[in-house]
């Protein structure tokens, strides 16, 4: 499958690799397949300025789209770079019209919205009533991110429920799949890290920085990336990215 611009493509491949390919396009996105099991996914809001739609066109087709079109349509419209009143038209429907899956894939989105109090309330709201770790996690990221101090009480209760699963790890020792053993390394710090953007409390702080020498990479690495720091861990990831992209 090849109906892609070349600069587009070459640009997937400066990012994600030359195995890059073409595996699907859709009316909002690009898939990549990026070697037998790898695939990445890019927003045609980023990679094409001139793509534009209406308000009046996505409340039309709205409620005719199957929940996987609504899902295409709200995690890449979320992306765009330009925003207008016709944008928070469009971010109106999907808050009004969605659910937990669709919301979560545009949390960061909806602080574009134009009434900053209304965003961060909907977000602490979809956070308190939400059923999986995938959304609460991204409704805390953009909490984070708004540092709104109401939100701080609403992402407390799961920071000490992640705390507390911390725990099993001086019994059990490391899971052999941080990413998917019982123990919640990547909630728990990423948790912390957006109550310490929002408080800037100590205690967050050296909450995460206890795992900035955790045996396990991944886990350095989650921990430096929640308080935005360039720790060894990711300064030496930094830099084997940047040794593949100049050696292609």
């Amino acid at each position: 499958m090849s109906d892609i611009d070349s600069d587009m493509l070459g640009f997937a491949k400066k990012e994600f690799g030359e195995n890059c390919e073409l595996e699907k396009r859709t009316e909002w996105s690009y898939s990549f397949r990026c070697g037998s099991k790898s695939y990445c996914s890019i927003s045609r809001f980023m990679l094409e300025p001139g793509l534009e739609v209406s308000a009046s066109e996505i409340r039309q087709r709205w409620p005719s789209m199957s929940v996987r079109e609504r899902m295409d349509f709200a995690s890449n419209f979320g992306q765009k770079k330009a925003w207008t009143d016709n944008e928070t038209g469009i971010l109106k429907i999907i808050m009004n019209g969605g659910d937990d899956h669709i919301w979560s894939s545009c949390a960061l989105a909806v602080l574009r919205h134009s009434d900053r109090n209304r965003a961060v309330e909907f977000l602490m709201e979809r956070l308190v009533r939400c059923g999986s770790d995938f959304s609460r996690l991204n409704y805390a990221q953009a909490l984070g991110i708004a540092r709104d101090r109401r939100a701080a009480a609403v992402i407390l209760p799961y920071y000490n429920k992640y705390l507390k699963a911390m725990e099993a790890e001086a019994v059990t020792g490391v899971p052999d799949n941080v990413f998917f053993g019982p123990i919640p390394y990547h909630a728990f710090l990423s948790i912390a890290g957006d109550l310490f953007k929002i408080e800037g409390s100590e205690e967050y702080e050296q909450a995460i920085r206890k795992y900035f020498d955790h045996p396990n990479e991944q886990v350095r690495y989650w921990a430096e990336h929640a308080l935005g720091t360039e720790g060894p861990t990711t300064a030496k990831r930094n830099a084997d990215y940047r040794n593949k992209r100049g050696n292609r």
